[in-house]
């Protein structure tokens, strides 16, 4: 059914042959006609990505969490995260984790417009941006989307998404190395973790861990 779906988005916004591709208007109508946040964040791989996290969390001493890109909350249920705040390019999938998680009081949403979002003073333990970077077409939001990041001064980020500049021929997904922006960000180490399913992701972990003095 959503495969029927994306057909007939796609052939509604002419995404495939328009040559500047709106992803964020993409996801709002996808989410909008009931979509979902892919096989990435279902089934299999969706507790992959929920056991590592996880496992990372019982480790260290992680309270509040900020995830951008919350989607569809699917992957979210799967999360043992005590106080979290999500944020989305999507209305719809706001809507929809506002009343997936109506009874649970440790979970807000937000809707996130990278260019009207600004954060000087609250601060987070763990960021999570999990098969978001990738998708972020647009070159300007890319960097603003990592600056947000970072803007919550966490002791750690775990990212989820290609670390190679690869060749793809689907509009709506473009495979950069992220190295160079997040080398910016000095104050943080850098851990890259193959993801243990490469023929189901392009994807890896990549953790950051904030040095302190």
């Amino acid at each position: 059914m959503q495969i029927i779906k994306l057909v007939i988005l796609l052939l509604f916004t002419n995404v495939i042959s328009c040559n500047s591709f709106d992803y964020k208007k993409q996801w709002e109508d996808w989410y909008a006609l009931g979509g979902g946040s892919g096989p990435g964040s279902q089934g299999f791989m969706a507790q992959y990505k929920a056991d590592v996290i996880n496992n990372f969390i019982k480790q260290h001493t992680i309270d509040f969490v900020v995830e951008f890109g919350c989607g569809d909350g699917v992957n979210l249920q799967l999360m043992n995260y005590n106080k979290y705040l999500g944020f989305d390019i999507s209305k719809s999938s706001i809507s929809r984790c506002i009343s997936m998680f109506s009874n649970d009081s440790t979970k807000s949403f937000m809707l996130y417009t990278p260019f009207c979002f600004v954060n000087k003073n609250i601060k987070a333990d763990l960021v999570v941006c999990l098969d978001v970077l990738y998708h972020v077409i647009d070159e300007n939001d890319f960097e603003k989307l990592i600056k947000d990041i970072f803007s919550f001064d966490a002791k750690y980020v775990i990212l989820y998404t290609t670390v190679e500049e690869k060749q793809c021929d689907i509009d709506e997904m473009l495979f950069r190395n992220p190295m160079p922006f997040l080398r910016r960000f000095k104050n943080y180490t850098i851990e890259v973790v193959k993801n243990s399913h490469e023929i189901m992701s392009a994807a890896d972990f990549i953790f950051l861990t904030k040095v302190t003095a």
